[in-house]
């Protein structure tokens, strides 16, 4: 099966190339010749009309063959022939193989999106303390009705408003119970990291459409909870008889201001490892606490009341051997409270500090069960290592690793499904194009190594690795390297579509064809540097899948 995966994938690929070279040709009325998938030596063929259409020896690649002018040719036939055409006839004809491709993958993630019916619901499902949301006085539970007067239906929309404006204050219609109100919330810079490892500023106000699961942290056995057979990671489900969904709900219910009683029912979940599955089991469970009576700072007089109960966030939960976070001593049940000495509100924004400065000290400052305070600077470690698809990669490790259950998040029927798609499609194809020329011109300039340059067993393992996975996957790999085949066919080399489009311009511009010494020597060129990248791409084959 994984030979017709990639017999089907390259064969897809190269139709709908040259099928688009076809088409812009009899659009204009230019003669083809021969429509080849394949190079070498004719296998098999029949001709249809003017067109031979033919099977070749060597299956990756293909060719249309198109009339070219010639003394011996008739005046209608002059007339048919790609040279003879007008300049914007014949660089459309040159583009139009690349753009197929294109509209491959447009057509592809279309069909994907087109299967979506949901989207996530405005509605704010966490606030992190201290961050511009919460300062502006946005709360969980609000939904979002409207950006700066632009109306929004998805969280999607309201993500794209606060990535392309930090440092710009916007104005949230919020819909609160019965009534709307306004909040205005300025985005701060944050830092992301894009398909090909590269940092990015955008917008952030600290707000998640997910609302955090009532999944508890006791950091102290000796504490009212811990006395009471709470644990780390038990999910609250009632307090006082009162059902609970969220964390902040849990927080409020659970802050007693009387010293009196709290009945927690709660699930205790269990993770076995079965081999072929990670599951979580669940049972059930009754926790009497008796808040402990503290004095306020500052007045002897009053009283809180404490209950040894935190969000379980920022409790670690897994520690990856020989990472920074194990050589500084920090384990499994800690509780992560500061680092470089300001309190850390949620583990999210603890990845985020981390991953703003890959390469300085930190110092961090955590609690260990029975409630000790330590503190230890360390840095990061850079990781290289090579995903499913034989792809070298860097992962920045600090490795430590939460266990918090999100909620399911609230979900909202697309409107309009088709025009979303198509936007979607569009929009998804666009981004992927970016990020190629990125990466592309990444390689000429030596910004990436050269061993990323893979060639056709490359090709079949990706394609082998994304059928396995599923039809889905399979397509969206055929989208991805249908826009790559477009791009690298846009490159200046006289065997490509870009090589022919240069050629044909300058031709057109100076008003005569270029001799035929220079083309010959242009032609040698482009086959040294094309002979060149398949000799590149052969050891790094070879480097990948037989030596490693």
């Amino acid at each position: 099966m994984s030979v017709l995966y990639f017999l089907l994938m390259v064969g897809v690929l190269v139709f709908v190339h040259e099928a688009g070279h076809f088409v812009a040709a009899k659009v204009f009325g230019v003669r083809v010749t021969i429509f080849s998938l394949g190079f070498g030596r004719r296998a098999a063929g029949i001709r249809l009309g003017e067109t031979e259409y033919r099977l070749s020896w060597i299956p990756l690649g293909g060719y249309v063959r198109l009339l070219m002018d010639d003394a011996r040719l008739t005046p209608a036939e002059r007339a048919q022939s790609f040279t003879t055409q007008r300049l914007w006839k014949r660089v459309t004809i040159t583009l139009a193989g690349p753009a197929a491709n294109f509209l491959l993958a447009v057509g592809i993630y279309f069909s994907f999106f087109a299967g979506h019916t949901h989207l996530r619901a405005p509605t704010i499902g966490a606030v992190f303390a201290g961050q511009p949301a919460a300062l502006g006085g946005l709360l969980p539970g609000d939904e979002v009705l409207s950006v700066d007067g632009d109306d929004v239906s998805y969280w999607d929309q309201v993500e794209d408003h606060i990535s392309e404006h930090r440092g710009r204050t916007l104005r949230f219609r919020v819909r609160r119970g019965d009534g709307e109100l306004e909040r205005f919330v300025t985005p701060q810079s944050h830092v992301l990291r894009d398909r090909l490892g590269r940092e990015k500023q955008v917008g952030w106000i600290g707000i998640s459409q997910q609302a955090f699961r009532p999944q508890i942290g006791v950091i102290d056995p000796a504490s009212p909870a811990g006395r009471a057979g709470l644990r780390t990671g038990d999910l609250i489900t009632t307090v006082n008889n009162r059902p609970v969904r969220s964390w902040s709900e849990a927080e409020r219910l659970l802050t007693s201001r009387t010293g009196s009683s709290l009945n927690i029912t709660f699930l205790r979940g269990e993770r076995p490892r079965w081999g072929f599955a990670d599951v979580r089991t669940y049972q059930a469970g009754v926790a009497t606490v008796w808040p402990d009576a503290v004095p306020q700072s500052g007045n002897q007089s009053a009283l809180h009341y404490k209950t040894g109960i935190a969000s379980a966030e920022l409790f670690v939960a897994e520690i990856e051997p020989g990472s920074p976070a194990e050589r500084i001593g920090l384990a499994v049940g800690a509780r992560v409270t500061a680092l470089d000495g300001q309190p850390i509100q949620h583990w999210l924004l603890l990845e985020d500090a981390l991953l703003a400065a890959p390469d300085r000290e930190f110092e961090l400052t955590w609690e260990a069960p029975g409630g000790v305070a330590t503190s230890k600077r360390f840095t990061q470690q850079t990781r290289h290592e090579r995903d499913e698809y034989k792809q070298d990669r860097e992962r920045l490790v600090f490795g430590a690793r939460n266990d918090f259950l999100p909620a399911d998040p609230e979900l909202r029927p697309i409107r309009g499904r088709l025009g979303y798609a198509a936007s979607k499609a569009i929009l998804h194809t666009g981004h992927t194009i970016a990020a190629m020329v990125t990466g592309i011109a990444a390689l000429l300039t030596g910004d990436e190594p050269s061993t990323k340059v893979g060639g056709p067993v490359m090709l079949y393992h990706i394609t082998n690795v994304s059928a396995e996975k599923g039809f889905d996957s399979f397509m969206l790999m055929l989208a991805l390297i249908s826009v790559n085949l477009g791009l690298l066919n846009l490159l200046p080399l006289p065997q490509l579509d870009g090589g022919q489009l240069v050629q044909t311009v300058l031709a057109s511009v100076r008003r005569q064809q270029l001799s035929p010494r220079t083309r010959e020597a242009v032609a040698m060129a482009g086959l040294v540097v094309i002979i060149s990248l398949a000799v590149l791409a052969l050891r790094n084959d070879i480097v990948r899948f037989v030596i490693r």
